[in-house]
Formats: C-alpha cells, sequence, structure tokens
C-alpha cells in the first residue's frame, strides 16, 4: 500500500462538486481500491464533502495498492514525487527574466518609467507562480528553503535600508531639526489612515488580507507585505499587491521629478 500526491489535470471532472465526480460511472470503476485522503489548493487544505468542487491545479492525496494508484493517477493527472532538490534551472531562468524586466526603460519626454529590479522580481515571480501552480512537477523547491528565503530576504531587506539611510537620517534631523521629521511622519501615516477609510466605505473591502496587501504595495513595503503574508497563511494578497506595486513604482518614477521641479 503506498500514498501518493497527483496534480489535477482533467478537465472532465474541473468545476464539478466530489458528489458529481464520483457519481460518474467510469469514476465508479476506476477508484476501486483507493481511497481519497486529502485535497489541497494553493497550500490549503480542502474540506471533503459532496459539495467540494474541483479545479485544476488541486493537489490529491490518494491512498492504495501500487497498481489501483497508478491505474487512477493516469486519469486524475500527473503525480508529484517528493523531493528535498531544488529545481534550480526553473528558479534561475525566473531570477533572469525578472532582471530582464527591471532593466527595461521607458522613456515620456525625459522621465525615464522602469519597474526596476524589485518591480521587474515581482512580474516575474507572478509569471512562474502561475506556471508552477498549473505544472507542479517542475519548480520544486523544499517548503524549509523557501521560508529561509523569505525570512532572510525581508530581514536582510530592512537591514540594508537602515544601513543606507540611518546616517543620512540623523545628519538631516541634525541640520533641519525635528520639524522635517514630523512632516514625513505625517506625508508617511496621513495617505494610509485615508486608504482604509477609501477602501472601506467607497470600494467596499471585505477581505482584510487582500487590502492590506493592496495597501504594503502602494506603500512598496515588502517587510510589511511579508508579515501580510504570515498572518493570512496564503498567497492570496499577492494579487493586490502586485497591481499597486507596480503602480507605486511607475509614479514615483513619473510624478518624482515634476514635484521636485514644482516646489
Amino acid at each position: 500500500m503506498n500514498t501518493k500526491d497527483v496534480v489535477m489535470r482533467n478537465t472532465e471532472y474541473a468545476g464539478k462538486t466530489l458528489d458529481q465526480t464520483i457519481s460518474c460511472e467510469n469514476v465508479l470503476r476506476l477508484r476501486h481500491g483507493v481511497y481519497l485522503v486529502s485535497i489541497n489548493r494553493e497550500g490549503d487544505p480542502l474540506p471533503i464533502n459532496k459539495d467540494t468542487t474541483l479545479q485544476l491545479g488541486d493537489i490529491i492525496t490518494v491512498y492504495g495498492a501500487e497498481s489501483d494508484l497508478n491505474r487512477v493517477i493516469s486519469k486524475i493527472g500527473a503525480p508529484i514525487n517528493k523531493s528535498e532538490k531544488t529545481d534550480w534551472i526553473f528558479h534561475g531562468f525566473g531570477l533572469v527574466v525578472g532582471l530582464v524586466i527591471g532593466l527595461i526603460v521607458v522613456r515620456i519626454g525625459s522621465v525615464p518609467i522602469t519597474l526596476g529590479a524589485g518591480g521587474g522580481a515581482l512580474l516575474s515571480g507572478l509569471i512562474f507562480g502561475w506556471i508552477r501552480s498549473r505544472h507542479q512537477t517542475i519548480g520544486n523547491i523544499p517548503v524549509g528553503a523557501s521560508q529561509l528565503l523569505q525570512d532572510f530576504g525581508l530581514a536582510g531587506f530592512v537591514a540594508i535600508i537602515g544601513l543606507e539611510s540611518g546616517m543620512q537620517a540623523i545628519s538631516t534631523i541634525c541640520e533641519q531639526g525635528l520639524s522635517l521629521l514630523l512632516i514625513g511622519l505625517v506625508i508617511t501615516f496621513l495617505p494610509m489612515i485615508l486608504a482604509i477609510f477609501f477602501g472601506k466605505y467607497v470600494l467596499g473591502y471585505k477581505n482584510a488580507a487582500v487590502f492590506a496587501g493592496a495597501l504594503s504595495g502602494a506603500r512598496s513595503a515588502n517587510p510589511a507585505f511579508g508579515e501580510v503574508l504570515n498572518k493570512a497563511g496564503n498567497a492570496i494578497p499577492t494579487n493586490s499587491f502586485a497591481v499597486t506595486y507596480a503602480l507605486a513604482n511607475v509614479f514615483l518614477t513619473l510624478l518624482g521629478p515634476l514635484i521636485i521641479a514644482f516646489v
């Protein structure tokens, strides 16, 4: 007897509930000797009941004899072979694509507009993450290694910002006094407070995680986004973060010189 994970690829069963799928005549013959253990979607377990709807990309865990499992897996999709190795070709290619996107510069008059390395990496991550969700037999990376990269990346980002800006902030306060610091605090907090009320009462945001992702993207706040992901427990806030992050980078590049010239 064995337990295997299978990625759902059969469009015949996609969009159907478990009750509809199991009641199909061909499924009744297929499932002999095979037991459904769990269903996961984007890392989150789904309840196993008759109303649960199957979707392409779902991870279905089944248990049974090897011969029975092979018969069922061939109809469901493709087996996922568990491995502690990292698919460096897939992830390395994603890094290269992100860097190339970040190097692209579009000029509007004399103003250069670019997503930068951060925006390019984010866009590439979304593309390759979508590919990974559709073809989970490629792009493997152990969960522990992935978590280490996330935590180390956020910690390194905060440390670099502090090292680069700390002495400059202290010298500026010594020269200009606390007034400049207080103005910066107001400019930082006031738009976020207004955005919270606007999003809740005007745009009607119901999902706090998605809304928090949008707010952190609007400020290009990667550490804040990392904490949003930890609290949400899934990658759903990434969609709203990606849109506002890209727009923030573009408008910062476009409006920064104009505001300085105006002042």
